[in-house]
């Protein structure tokens, strides 16, 4: 029989040899091999290889190496799958990883995010946001906050800036396996929270729902997603209508905002609640409970900026408000693909005009149109058009493909959910912010 240690140990000096070798194609089987075996410690050199390789050309290895990480039996190395799943530059690694966990949620008989839901860790921590890390002779006990930080305290209840290090009294094998399993801890609470943070953004975006079990499953019996769920604001949703605003209190019980205690219906979906779907008034109050109870919102939700649509633009079927603004070319494809868009089909010449993303929860895609860049040469000034959006996957792309949404073919803008509506014109809004000049005649040249 193996032993997993030594096996590990022989799996990552495997994947060592294999790298300074070229890491060749057809030898990819090392990748798996590495994965499968190599433990913890693989999981981060592996997403090292994911980020590195596509800047060198190397995409479809990048790819590999995704299908490889899903396979890999640590908590950390499904997150790293489904972050790189929901944002990621490079669309082949970003497909990959979605199709990695499309296939291990269908083994499972469940959606992707159904799966993503039952793979957040809860870190071992217990329902007091508690975890012991035990020496032998002394214990620490370290706490998650409300605010998603560790606090330490010893066994007289003094705190700590950081875990010690083991001390010649202490278990030398127990405290140093303890003290290592609390690095580990922090460096899968930064990849877990930073996920869930994503995670719970897109939520808001594309109006997310959870039925009472499964709500009650992630974010109350779950710790750290408890204390995500106490800083937001929630809504019962009924035929896809908000029908009542709740806040999860840190002792258990619901509040409404005029702070009474509110029961939740035994059969309901739960929801993130956009702001764009509350009165200034219900969002004043709101804001003001929480400044009441100190408590920071850990996804920006009251306080987000809101886009109706503008009188006349119900009567448009594309997106003017950002046409003629000029910005450089870097700066438009940088802050669109930080948001989850990405570059349209390469055209004659190496050049592209478009950037789209597509929102596969809703059905919807935006492309957005500008005056052109071409591959390589991005560092350049670009007037922006305007944005289309139109039914997901209706669009082909790729090397030298010409199809684009046409005007007539566009979705009105009347009928975009308006939630989605409002985080699109957001992200056009962020990713134009550096614009200081607009050329009021960008029609004529579109």
């Amino acid at each position: 029989k193996l032993d997993e240690r030594e096996l590990a140990v022989y799996v990552n000096e495997l994947f060592d040899k294999w790298l300074e070798a070229g890491a060749e194609a057809k030898k990819k089987w090392v990748l798996y091999a590495a994965s499968i075996h190599g433990g913890s410690e693989i999981v981060e050199r592996l997403k090292h290889q994911i980020n590195e390789w596509p800047q060198h050309a190397r995409g479809a290895m990048a790819a590999e190496a995704v299908k490889a990480l899903a396979l890999n039996s640590e908590p950390a190395a499904l997150l790293t799958v489904d972050s790189i799943a929901r944002k990621f530059k490079f669309k082949q690694v970003k497909a990959a990883a979605a199709a990695a966990l499309d296939f291990a949620a269908a083994q499972l008989g469940m959606t992707r995010e159904e799966l993503a839901d039952k793979i957040v860790p809860d870190l071992g921590f217990n329902e007091r946001m508690e975890r012991i890390f035990d020496y032998g002779t002394r214990k620490f006990k370290v706490y998650l906050t409300q605010n998603l930080e560790l606090e330490i305290f010893d066994e007289n209840d003094k705190k700590l800036k950081n875990l010690p290090a083991p001390g010649k009294k202490d278990d030398p094998e127990q405290a140093v396996k303890e003290n290592q399993a609390f690095k580990d801890m922090k460096k899968q609470m930064k990849t877990t929270v930073a996920n869930q943070k994503l995670r719970l953004e897109q939520a808001l975006s594309v109006e997310r729902k959870w039925s009472k079990e499964g709500w009650n499953n992630l974010f109350v019996k779950n710790p750290v997603m408890h204390q995500f769920a106490i800083s937001l604001i929630w809504g019962v949703y009924e035929k896809g209508k908000l029908v009542q605003t709740f806040r999860y209190m840190e002792d258990g019980t619901f509040n409404t905002e005029d702070e009474e205690e509110y029961t939740m219906p035994e059969t309901c979906q739960i929801g993130l609640v956009h702001p764009i779907e509350l009165s200034e008034e219900s969002r004043k109050t709101w804001e003001e409970q929480l400044e009441d109870y100190e408590v920071a919102q850990s996804v920006e939700q009251l306080k987000r900026t809101v886009y109706p649509l503008e009188p006349g633009e119900e009567k448009l079927r594309q997106l003017e408000r950002f046409g003629g603004c000029i910005l450089n070319g870097l700066s438009l494809s940088g802050k669109l693909q930080s948001q989850g868009w990405y570059r349209g089909s390469v055209q004659d010449a190496g050049g592209y005009y478009t950037f789209y993303r597509e929102d596969q929860e809703l059905g919807l895609g935006v492309e957005l149109h500008f005056s052109g860049l071409f591959v390589g040469d991005e560092n350049e000034e670009i007037t922006v058009y305007d944005a289309r959006f139109y039914e997901a996957g209706k669009i082909k792309r790729g090397s030298y493909m010409y199809d684009e949404v046409k005007p007539e073919k566009a979705i009105p803008l009347k009928d975009v959910p308006a939630r989605y509506f409002s985080e699109i014109v957001l992200q056009l809004a962020r990713a134009t912010a550096s614009s200081q000049e607009r050329n009021e005649n960008w029609r004529e040249k579109r």
